[in-house]
């Protein structure tokens, strides 16, 4: 019998760690097709669940929104959507050979986390997988590891893969795992699990995405 995989993806930890060491060029991804070239021939991926928010750049939640709608037309993909709140904190600044303080505001991604973590409760108590997939690297989701941990003790085993975005990694969430990878060493399932440059809407609607990212790359940061 196969084993159930949902995969949980910390959607802005992931895309930083792809900002970070400058893969911009695989920012345009399937990410179900992704997720299958880990699974075993044992495994079979029930959902994969995408945790993010909307910018609030104009044009970045734009680009957002076209990868979101792409993925979303495979029945696999499901999103769960955060928010974005402003946050107000104090900040020491140089002015006239001197320290002052100054306000500085800025967004703050919510709610994103949480629920991500909700999700592999609920997702392990209503017994709809046998396996987790997390590509994060927060070790704020460690807590709900623990719990997972706790209240499948006396029945069957949970088992906990770890997928580390590139250039990222928590001591406390491979500590959790029965398994970790880190992704900055399988770039060529980056390179073979990108979505196709002409995409169909379900309501018909064409968009086209460059394949050949080179200096347009900075295009597809959000």
């Amino acid at each position: 019998m196969s084993q159930k995989v949902i995969a949980y993806f910390d959607g802005f930890n992931y895309y930083e760690g792809l900002r970070k060491k400058g893969w911009k060029k695989y920012y345009w991804q399937d990410l179900v097709k992704f997720v299958e070239f880990f699974l075993r021939p044992h495994q079979e991926l029930e959902q994969v669940r995408y945790f993010s928010a909307v910018q609030k750049h104009t044009e970045k939640a734009k680009r957002q929104d076209k990868f979101f709608q792409a993925n979303k037309l495979n029945p696999k993909f499901s999103l769960i959507l955060g928010e974005f709140k402003q946050r107000t904190k104090w900040r020491n600044v140089e002015c006239n050979g001197r320290k002052v303080g100054r306000e500085i505001k800025f967004w703050e991604e919510k709610k994103s986390d949480v629920a991500l973590a909700s999700y592999i409760i609920r997702d392990v108590v209503l017994e709809k997988c046998d396996t987790i997939f997390l590509f994060s690297a927060d070790r704020d989701i460690t807590p709900a590891l623990d719990v997972v941990q706790e209240i499948t003790h006396s029945k069957k085993a949970i088992k906990i893969i770890v997928f580390f975005p590139p250039g990222n990694f928590s001591y406390d969430l491979g500590q959790n795992a029965n398994k970790f990878f880190k992704l900055e060493n399988h770039e060529y399932k980056f390179q073979h699990s990108q979505l196709r440059e002409k995409v169909t809407l379900s309501n018909g609607f064409v968009f086209l995405f460059l394949m050949n990212f080179g200096s347009s790359a900075s295009a597809f940061n959000w």
